[in-house]
Formats: structure tokens, sequence, C-alpha cells
């Protein structure tokens, strides 16, 4: 392993996604890695070789790289649309991330099927007549990219239209319900904070419609005193006269309900229908937004030791010289290298030599957390320290060094460096380290021990 090695090295984790992902070469359209969802998708035998044909050959039969790819515009930032693919007869959302696979400069694409959600909302608009609010709702939830803010904007807007007086997303955890997001008409008080652990097994009667993608409609919920004592006892609790529940299922596991309570009884059966097809599209949203921080992982974080990676060492920098400009602080950094890292990976093969990059990991990660530890190479690691009093940075080195002298199986250079809160370039303390580190580095091949 050398330097010229990245950081992302094996992307077998993403055959256990039911999503279909790929890995692409930005330069050369590529295909580098195709996960076991894609190549079921593609109909492929597990002999075929996706390896070195084109992304768009292979995925849309295209002669020419895809107008809309943003492959071709060699953007860093992330993708995210919704395309139909008339290949495969299926609407896909099209997530992606920059990142460094294998020694090239590659997209990780992720291909969520989309198509029942879409297929259901074309089917709401007919029969509702009610294109125009289910179109904004659906933008304001595709189009912001907090989910959060979007959740909350989405109920806002829903409330509104069907004049109820609540509307609230409420989270399956265990044997309970909790409150997440919750919009409230204007003179109404907010529930939000008693809303919290509510007994699921008070509502066994919804968990196992909504279980089934069935609505729940409680026109009054005074009709429930007799046939349904617990249920009626909690939406006494929770103070709701009339409701619809609709289940967001991820994978057919109930995960979350949204509820639209005290509203017009002319509302009920036209809320059930934009629910019923809403669902969806938050279970879509939660769905991409987890995948999303799982590309986001990948492309800030190195897979094999579990520290932060070169692509996240380049933005932090930009962040942290930009705080330290409006508020000088005290700024440690050490530098570490992997002695004899190449005539291992020559003699014992790169496996011994990626044991001992995740055995050095860890050894840092006892005395530094993991946000502040970056692997910026292949055998070498950097270590940020903001707004750390000296005494305490002196004292981790002193026990790193300590630590790394007891294992026998590590020989590392090291290198540090130490500023006040002068207002000193993030920069110019990052060479102080590496330039010891590289004298260290000297010494070290001269048969020298280290001198601290």
């Amino acid at each position: 392993m050398n330097d010229d090695d990245k950081e992302y090295q094996d992307a077998a984790l993403f055959d256990l996604l039911p999503e279909s992902v790929y890995i692409v070469d930005r330069d050369t359209c590529q295909l580098l890695y195709l996960n076991e969802a894609g190549r079921q998708l593609l109909g492929m035998k597990p002999e075929d070789d996706y390896r070195q044909q084109y992304c768009y050959a292979l995925l849309r039969g295209e002669r020419q790289p895809c107008a809309v790819c943003s492959l071709q515009s060699h953007r860093e930032r992330s993708y995210d649309k919704e395309l139909y693919s008339e290949r495969f007869q299926k609407h896909f959302k099209i997530v992606d991330a920059s990142i460094r696979y294998q020694g090239h400069k590659a997209k990780i694409v992720m291909c969520i099927d989309v198509t029942a959600s879409t297929r259901q909302r074309h089917e709401l608009e007919t029969a509702l007549q009610a294109e125009a609010v289910l179109n904004e709702t659906v933008q304001i939830l595709y189009s912001e990219p907090e989910l959060e803010k979007a959740l909350d904007l989405m109920l806002a807007h829903m409330g509104l239209y069907l004049r109820a007086e609540r509307c609230a997303i409420l989270n399956v955890e265990g044997n309970s319900l909790h409150c997440s997001h919750e919009w409230c008409q204007q003179g109404i008080e907010s529930q939000k904070g008693l809303w919290q652990e509510l007994p699921l097994r008070s509502l066994e009667r919804w968990e196992n419609a909504l279980a089934r993608h069935n609505n729940v409609l409680v026109p009054d919920s005074t009709l429930m005193a007799e046939t349904y004592p617990a249920e009626y006892a909690l939406l006494l609790k929770m103070h709701i006269k009339n409701c619809v529940a609709s289940p967001i299922l991820i994978r057919d596991h109930l995960v979350s309900i949204v509820l639209i309570a005290n509203l017009p009884q002319k509302e009920m059966d036209g809320a059930s229908m934009m629910l019923l097809t809403l669902s969806y599209f938050i279970a879509t949203s939660m769905v991409a937004d987890q995948n999303r921080q799982l590309l986001e992982k990948a492309s800030y974080s190195d897979i094999m030791t579990g520290v932060a990676n070169r692509n996240a060492f380049i933005r932090d920098l930009d962040h942290l010289q930009r705080a330290i400009d409006l508020s000088p602080v005290p700024v440690g950094v050490i530098y570490f290298d992997l002695n004899g890292l190449k005539p291992v990976n020559d003699q014992q093969g790169h496996r011994a030599g990626d044991r001992l990059l995740m055995r050095l990991a860890d050894a840092i990660s006892l005395f530094f957390r993991k946000q502040e530890i970056y692997r910026t190479g292949g055998d070498e690691f950097v270590v940020l320290c903001l707004n750390m009093p000296e005494p305490q940075f002196t004292d981790r080195l002193s026990k790193i060094l300590d630590h790394i002298d007891a294992v026998s199986a590590l020989s590392v250079s090291v290198g540090h460096a130490w500023d006040e809160g002068s207002g000193l370039s993030l920069q110019k303390v990052i060479a102080a380290a590496d330039a010891k580190m590289y004298e260290e580095k000297k010494a070290y091949y001269r048969g020298h021990h280290r001198v601290r």
C-alpha cells in the first residue's frame, strides 16, 4: 500500500442493499463496481463481467454519454433527481456522491425504485382533482434538502389545505410511539411534548391495519369508548376527536405514522386518499435520506480504519480555518507515518499491511476522538486538536507515543506542532508537524530511535 492508494477500496457492503448501486469513473464513464441488486436488475449471470463497460451503454443502451448525467459536468456536489427508465419501465430516484475509489476519481450512484409511489401519485391526482396541492406538497418534500425541515413544511401545507387542527408524525420505537414532528393550527396548543412514549398496544387495531398498508379512519373517537376502550382512552388523552392515520413502511416494516387530527368530516375521505399517497413519498424520502447519509459516510470516511479520510480533511481544513480567523484558538497537530509499510505489503501481502494500518488507527483512537483523526494518505494519519489546553495536548501526545513504542508490531514516525492561538494559518501548523515527522522518518531510516 502506498500514497497512491485511496481511502475507499472495497464496495462489497453495498451488496447488502436492495437498491441498485454502481461506481463509475468520472473521466471515462467506465463502470468500476456494480452491486448484486444492480446485476439482478440487468439480468446478469454471475460469470458476466461488467467492468470496463460504459455505464451509458450497459445501463441505458446508449452509444453516447447521457446528456442529463452529472458525470459530464465533473461536479463535486451530489446529484439527486427522479428519472424514468424506458429500458426497465420504472421510475428511479437517482442519488450520487463523489468519492475516490481504487485510484479513480469516481461517482457512487444509488438508484431507488420509486415506481409504486409515482404510480400512486398519478392515480391520486386523477381521482381527487387535487393535482396542484399534491404537487406542491411533494415539491416541498423533495426540494428542501434537509429532511427534518421538509417534513415540518409538508405537515403545515397539508394541515392548512385540509383545515385540520394538527398534523404529526409518530415514530415507532419498540412498543411506543414518539412524536418527532408536529404542526398546529394557529391558536391550537402543541402536544408534541406530551405525545411521547405513547403505548402502541393501546392502538393494536391501528397497528394491524397499518402493517397491511391500510389507513385508519376515526370519524368520531367517542364511538370507540365501548368497543375499543384502550384506544378511546389514549385518543382522549391526546385530545383527538377524529383523525386519519397513514403508515410509513420501509421494506414492509412500520416505522412511523402520519396523523391528521380534528379536521372537518367532509375532508376525511380526501385526507385519507392524499395521506396514503404522501406516506409513500415520505417513506421514499426517508430511505433516500438514510442512503444519502451512507453515501456521505462513504465519501468522507475511510472504510478500512473508520476514521475520516482525505476528502473530510480537505473539507474540514476550510471550515476550521474560517473559525480560527473569526476567533483564534489553540491548535495542536500530530502527524503519523507508518514505517516500513511497503516491505510488509511486498513480503507479507496487503492484508498484513492493512492490519498494521488498522492497528495504528485503533491506537490513535484510544487517545483522540475519531472526528479529530484523518487518514490523509496510504500510510499517513493526521490529528487536528482545536481549543485544547496545551498540557492536555502534551499529555495525550506522550501517552500515544508510549503506547506506540509498547506495541512491537508498530513502527511509526511522529511529528507534532502547537500554536497557542496566535491566529497562525492552520496550514502552517500542519506543515510544521509534517516537517518534524519527516525528520523523524529520516532518522528512522538512519537507524536512530525517536527523540522526543
